[in-house]
């Protein structure tokens, strides 16, 4: 039920107040008014299970707390029972997060949980206190009468009747508490829950995630709980220990009648109330100074978004949104935070820039390698180029197609394509009578030109060696020494067969052919375009990986727009 209050500073805190006022009168009036009709009944926690379901644990607290020290002017013993209403209290608000009071028929389960806390414990309490026999209280005449019957001792009856007694107290009270709590207004009642935001507020499943921790040790909330508890039991302890030696002294000395145990359970019964009120205090104070803002701090930071441009902003924006205002040094430490994370995305932003920049100068420079490597072939024009652009288009219809989706990514597309320019960079070892031969190379001269696809191979290995890690080399290795085996494994240099080959050279082995088809040479005319095609299809299964075909068969008209775009180079493309 807790909800992010718009208001903020004395504005948030008024009207739970106000309505903590409330809750005590209601708790005394209707309690003095039971009382002067006569009535067999306490009726003095209605305020404190209403402030307890409206305002949550500690305006429960308070009100119980308060309203029996305000009751000590009737009767100075009321004191010893605030322990007890503060009980209430507590049960009250776990019973309303358990969703016990939404419907009636929840709110009457309540009933005997308070007829226990209020009968059964103050019964118990009252004998530590008082010991045996029927005293003057409320229950007295009652208890008298289960005594007459012969079928009771003295604490059974005087128990029984607490018990009996407290239930329909605790009835009549549950009733009244559940009838005004439906009769305020649903914005009146979220304006009453008391909340202390030091940021912006967080409502439903957010803030329930936000009270939650994972941590390796203890949460810094069971530390806090751990350290205030173990100090005020500590000190009451000895407090105690001290009061009862003190008490025993004296009534031995001034020869007073000794009733230790009703004396301790003064004391403890006394300190129970406040403890439960301290601790209540300073869990709520840490939760909203130190839990909250940490926690809102370290999920803002465990789920922030690197992936793009627009996600960092979003992230940082986000993050900066918490707007935690302790006037402490947690704020010192979220706007430290705040600063070093823009700081750092704005960096990240840079670096985005510049290696955008490295990755284009990059391209381009092996782009103008591969140009050299390709201007000593005077049989090729803009094949570099050409083949990129058939591999684009293949590896894209692959990952249309879902085929190798684990492998082919718009990363790995990218790769592939700007390394496929240094495909044939092996060929700077070939001399250039066999590259520029006028005619067919005879056997000894193809042996010499199989060579350059080791020699790519090598050669890229080589510069891997100087880079810690290279996608992008890596792919061009696999180009460069791979984009002649075929798929029967009767390919060079190593004879690889089927899916041995990595996948990028069997893409660029059909966008290479298809290129070689296509283009003039000094031992053949150009194939038309339907031509070429139809003896990629005739190699598909031997030369070619099946699947790429089909593909390229799948693309057709992408990769004859790309054809038509170097008319320059090629000649009868239909």
């Amino acid at each position: 039920m807790e909800n992010g209050n718009e208001d903020t500073g004395y504005g948030r805190i008024l009207k739970p107040v106000i309505g903590m006022a409330i809750a005590v009168i209601l708790n005394i009036f209707l309690n003095r008014a039971v009382k002067a009709l006569g009535l067999p009944l306490f009726i003095d926690n209605v305020g404190t299970i209403l402030a307890a379901i409206l305002g949550g644990y500690l305006p429960g607290i308070i009100v119980g707390y308060i309203s029996n020290i305000i009751n000590m002017t009737s009767s100075v013993e009321n004191v010893y029972y605030a322990s007890l209403s503060v009980l209430i209290a507590v049960t009250a608000s776990f019973l309303a997060k358990k969703g016990f009071f939404e419907k009636f028929y929840k709110a009457l389960l309540s009933i005997p949980i308070f007829a226990l806390i209020g009968g059964a414990l103050g019964s118990m309490l009252t004998f530590l206190i008082y010991g045996f026999g029927i005293g003057e209280g409320i229950s007295a005449p009652f208890a008298r009468q289960l005594l007459d019957s012969g079928m009771f001792s003295v604490f059974w009856a005087q128990f029984s009747s607490d018990v009996v007694i407290d239930i329909i107290d605790k009835a009549i009270t549950v009733v009244i508490a559940y009838a005004i709590c439906k009769l305020i207004p649903q914005n009146l009642k979220e304006s009453f829950y008391l909340t202390g935001w030091k940021q912006k507020p967080i409502e439903g499943a957010s803030e329930k995630d936000n009270d939650k921790t994972d941590v390796r040790g203890f949460s810094l909330k069971f530390k806090i709980f751990a350290i205030v508890a173990g100090i005020m039991l500590f000190i009451a302890f000895v407090t105690t220990l001290i009061s009862a030696l003190l008490y025993h002294q004296v009534a031995v000395e001034e020869g007073i009648y000794l009733n230790e145990v009703s004396f301790v359970t003064k004391i403890v019964s006394l300190f129970a109330g406040f403890f439960i009120l301290v601790m209540a205090l300073v869990m709520w104070l840490a939760k909203y100074h130190l839990i909250y803002p940490i926690n809102a701090m370290t999920a803002s930071a465990r789920n922030f978004a690197y992936n793009t441009s627009n996600d960092r902003a979003e992230s940082v924006k986000r993050f900066e949104e918490i707007d935690i205002r302790t006037g402490d040094e947690i704020e010192n430490m979220y706007d430290s935070l705040s600063c070093m994370i823009a700081e750092t995305v704005g960096h990240m932003e840079d670096i985005k820039v510049k290696g955008e920049e490295i990755s284009k100068m990059q391209i381009g420079l092996i782009t103008v390698l591969a140009d050299l490597v390709e201007s000593r072939d005077a049989n090729t024009g803009a094949h570099v180029q050409k083949t990129a652009a058939y591999s684009r288009i293949i590896l894209r219809g692959m990952k249309k197609e879902g085929l190798y989706p684990d492998l082919v990514t718009d990363e790995y597309i990218e790769n592939v394509c700007n390394s496929a320019p240094l495909h044939d960079v092996g060929k700077i070892v070939v001399s250039d009578t066999v590259l520029n031969k006028n005619g067919r190379l005879n056997d000894e001269e193809f042996l010499l030109m199989k060579k350059h696809a080791k020699a790519g191979g090598d050669i890229l290995k080589r510069a891997m060696e100087h880079v810690s890690e290279s996608e992008y080399l890596k792919q061009a290795k696999m180009l460069a020494e791979s984009h002649h085996e075929k798929w029967d494994g009767t390919g060079y240099p190593l004879g690889l067969k089927g899916e041995e080959i990595p996948l990028c050279a069997r893409v660029m082995a059909v966008a290479d052919v298809l290129d070689a088809l296509l283009s003039k040479r000094c031992y053949k005319p150009p194939f038309e375009f339907d031509e070429a095609i139809r003896i990629i299809s005739e190699g598909s299964g031997t030369h070619f990986d099946p699947q790429v075909v089909d593909v390229l068969l799948n693309n057709l008209d992408a990769a004859r727009e790309i054809a038509k775009a170097h008319m320059a180079d090629y000649s009868n493309i239909a």
